[in-house]
């Protein structure tokens, strides 16, 4: 069984990337990200005249698994749609908790990947100290955000059965988890109710635990914000499995894969 999901998610993986060479793919999901956490910390440093950037460096790190979780996790259905293995996905025997996991594995190690070099760079460009803090807690935060940010890309992933505009989905996500997580200016400053939809973002709870990180915090003040996270994650993961059964007997009683 664990043999088979590795397998799964390694092809998932392949499918994802198979077409673009290794200079194409890190200047993808690597270089682009990093050039707009630079530019985000710039204006952070204008905007509020300071040359403490450690909030906005980790913050904008943390966020650049959007690319990843959200655009290619999100878009994944409607590629399986255009390359015809949706109707075999949706038939299929397997649990579908299953598939949607399998999809989302490599994903979040990459992301994480991404996210670590990115803190990294940035602390090195903005004079962000690093050292003292702890590495393992700050790598565990790291994981449990790129969890959750998985499971949020695959429920987008999901939602693309029951809709044809992903495009427009994809990139307001993109937006709220750019305003409402904290990474750009803090939850404090949002009105109410949108203090009260951050908590059920993720990353807001991971950018929390880095500044806690950054701040001296020792590993047990960020574990509730991590097991938060992970809860989120598998809230995500488990309205996607939620979408897609559904959207699989909607079909088979409708005897269409199309459900818009």
């Amino acid at each position: 069984m664990v043999k088979r999901f590795f397998s799964q998610a390694w092809l998932y993986a392949k499918g994802r990337q198979a077409a673009f060479r290794w200079e194409e793919f890190l200047l993808l999901d690597a270089a682009y990200p990093f050039v707009t956490l630079i530019f985000y910390c710039l204006l952070a440093s204008y905007s509020f005249r300071t040359r403490d950037l450690g909030h906005w460096v980790a913050g904008n790190a943390l966020l650049l698994c959007t690319n990843t979780c959200v655009f290619h996790l999100g878009g994944a259905f409607n590629g399986e749609r255009y390359f015809g293995r949706l109707r075999s996905i949706v038939v299929s025997p397997s649990s579908l908790l299953g598939v949607v996991l399998e999809s989302g594995f490599f994903p979040m190690l990459v992301s994480a990947a991404t996210v670590t070099v990115g803190l990294v760079l940035g602390s090195l460009v903005f004079g962000v100290q690093l050292w003292g803090v702890p590495v393992g807690p700050v790598l565990l935060v790291i994981l449990a955000a790129m969890f959750a940010a998985s499971g949020l890309g695959l429920l987008l992933s999901a939602c693309s059965l029951l809709g044809d505009g992903m495009h427009f989905l994809l990139n307001v996500v993109s937006y709220i988890l750019m305003i409402c997580t904290g990474a750009q200016f803090p939850v404090a400053q949002l009105p109410l109710p949108f203090q009260w939809f951050s908590r059920l973002l993720p990353l807001t709870r991971s950018i929390e635990a880095m500044d806690l990180l950054l701040a001296g915090s020792q590993a047990a003040a960020v574990l509730p914000l991590v097991l938060g996270e992970l809860l989120v994650g598998l809230g995500c993961c488990g309205l996607a499995a939620v979408v897609i059964g559904g959207a699989a007997r909607a079909a088979v009683r409708n005897g269409s894969l199309d459900l818009f």
